[in-house]
């Protein structure tokens, strides 16, 4: 009868224990992982196919969170507009109100109205010419330069400064109401950027220098816009040339080129005042419909904020159900393998202590 006995050599069986300890040892590492994070070690391992799902809910995390981001900085630059609009508001408003106070006659201080509307357009240049973020707030889609000329700057591409534009409208004088009426309306057609005889004095071209309301064939320019979501876009923003700043502007102008307290004849006093009241409180309600509509689009971007919050909520909950482990099964096969590598450390040990000469 023939036995067949098999035989395993030491060398062979300590070459088969050392690889299992090094896979039990990557289980451990995985194991503990599992246990620290929570979340599988190897989701695709562990999926299989339905590891596909999980990376998708992860492109649409990250997708989402971007959008998170960019509304908080547009709600932080809508914040900025605001901030901006309302100063320009008080720096005017307090103009307006000595021009109110004299509307009829110089006697109430009139004689600081020019040096009061000269401060007062320092300001609300430099308010215009704000930048946040690298942008200038009010120059439109060409937010790289800033969109008005100082006053006494002159323009690189005219040569006029808007201190030379209202200058030359008031060289002729105020001498009667019909001459008040005339250069209250060369103002009009200056800063409404119809001068087709000198185009160089329109405000577009010599004051502002952002985005036109208009391009070459006459249809508006596109604004601002944000995107808050996909499918949501958000149109915003104020521009220097809108009518109301350019109120503000024009009004501030027509104080600046003539000190009123000079104008002896009553009649052309009151007509001029009222044309210099109208601009301002024209722009001023201009600049509250813009502060209006800015709280308007800071309403929606909160609310964009709001829903892609919630968005990201269901969307790291249904994360969590394809990553996460039960803990307390982490645990515990942790513990097992801690026990099957400590009782392979020990063969591996009580088998290299092994000698012939221990028998001999």
């Amino acid at each position: 009868m023939a036995w067949s006995v098999g035989r395993v050599s030491s060398f062979q069986f300590n070459l088969t224990n050392r690889q299992n300890i090094s896979q039990a040892s990557i289980a451990l590492q995985q194991a503990g992982q599992e246990v620290a994070t929570g979340r599988r070690a190897d989701i695709f391992a562990d999926l299989g196919p339905a590891a596909a799902g999980a990376l998708k809910l992860r492109a649409r995390e990250d997708e989402t969170q971007t959008y998170l981001m960019a509304n908080e900085l547009l709600g932080n630059k809508l914040s900025a507009m605001l901030t901006s609009i309302e100063a320009i508001r008080d720096q005017v408003q307090d103009v307006l109100e000595v021009a109110l106070s004299n509307a009829s006659s110089p006697a109430n201080g009139a004689f600081v109205l020019q040096s009061q509307a000269r401060a007062a357009m320092e300001s609300v240049i430099s308010t215009l010419n704000v930048k946040y973020n690298g942008e200038h707030l009010f120059a439109g889609t060409q937010s790289d330069n800033a969109p008005m000329m100082r006053w006494d700057e002159a323009n690189p591409v005219t040569g006029l400064s808007p201190e030379d534009v209202a200058a030359g409208i008031a060289a002729a004088g105020l001498t009667d109401p019909a001459s008040a009426t005339g250069m209250a309306a060369e103002f009009d057609l200056v800063f409404s950027s119809s001068d087709a005889v000198n185009p160089d004095r329109n405000y577009e071209q010599t004051h502002y220098l952002g985005t036109p309301l208009t391009d070459g064939a006459g249809d508006p320019n596109n604004r601002v816009r944000a995107r808050l979501s996909p499918g949501q876009e958000l149109e915003y923003g104020v521009q220097a040339n809108d009518p109301g700043i350019r109120d503000i502007i024009k009004g501030l102008s027509m104080l600046i080129s003539t000190d009123v307290s000079t104008i002896e004849d009553e009649t052309t006093y009151q007509e001029w005042m009222s044309h210099v009241i109208d601009a301002l409180s024209s722009g001023q309600e201009g600049a509250l419909d813009a502060s209006t509509r800015i709280g308007f689009n800071q309403q929606v971007v909160e609310t964009s904020i709001q829903r892609l919050g919630d968005l990201s909520v269901v969307h790291l909950t249904q994360i969590a159900a394809y990553e996460s482990v039960d803990p307390y099964e982490a645990a515990t096969r942790m513990t097992n393998l801690q026990t099957q590598l400590q009782a392979s450390y020990e063969v591996a040990a009580r088998l290299s202590s092994l000698s012939i000469l221990s028998v001999l």
